[in-house]
């Protein structure tokens, strides 16, 4: 009884752990700048790639805010965000497209390498605070479906079983 429990409180904690820091390919990760000079609610964000992947950073709510990404602990910046405007959203969120889309929200990205990472995020405040953003982690090479290949491979498997079956009859 005890021991199912602690196992329950376990995964209960891991669950909340993994829930603030944005995940590879899991679309915006929403958080937010409470003062300047301070790091946001869920930094540092720490993660580890074992391919290249692009951090990408978007205001979403109020106009005028700049934010910095630093590693942990460093004192130059990894990026700033700019009021740029990228040509097109991602189509899992409608409020985070809208700013990573519009050239009165500021936006950035970069591509890390593989790697282990410890990132914070700080922000100007200068359209108000609280200021609210989003980051996301996107692979940088494109996945290709398995399921295309499948028909493939069940004809091929299908076509060797017949064979064998024909081989043992003979």
């Amino acid at each position: 009884m005890l021991k199912g429990g602690v196992v329950a409180v376990g995964m209960a904690i891991t669950s909340f752990a993994a829930q603030a820091t944005p995940v590879l390919d899991g679309g915006w990760f929403e958080d937010t700048i409470q003062a300047v000079n301070v790091s946001s609610d869920f930094s540092p964000y720490e993660f580890t790639l074992l391919d290249d992947a692009f951090f990408r950073i978007t205001d979403a709510f109020l106009v005028g805010d700049i934010y910095t990404v630093f590693e942990t602990g460093g004192t130059t910046p990894l990026l700033t965000t700019s009021f740029q405007g990228f040509a097109a959203g991602f189509g899992d969120n409608a409020t985070a497209d809208n700013g990573w889309t519009s050239d009165r929200l500021s936006s950035a990205e970069i591509l890390l390498s593989a790697g282990t990472y410890s990132l914070e995020v700080f922000g100007d405040g200068a359209g108000g605070l609280p200021a609210g953003f989003f980051v996301r982690l996107d692979s940088a090479t494109q996945v290709v479906p398995v399921p295309a290949a499948l028909p493939l491979l069940a004809g091929g498997i299908a076509l060797l079983g017949v064979a064998r079956r024909r081989k043992r009859e003979s």
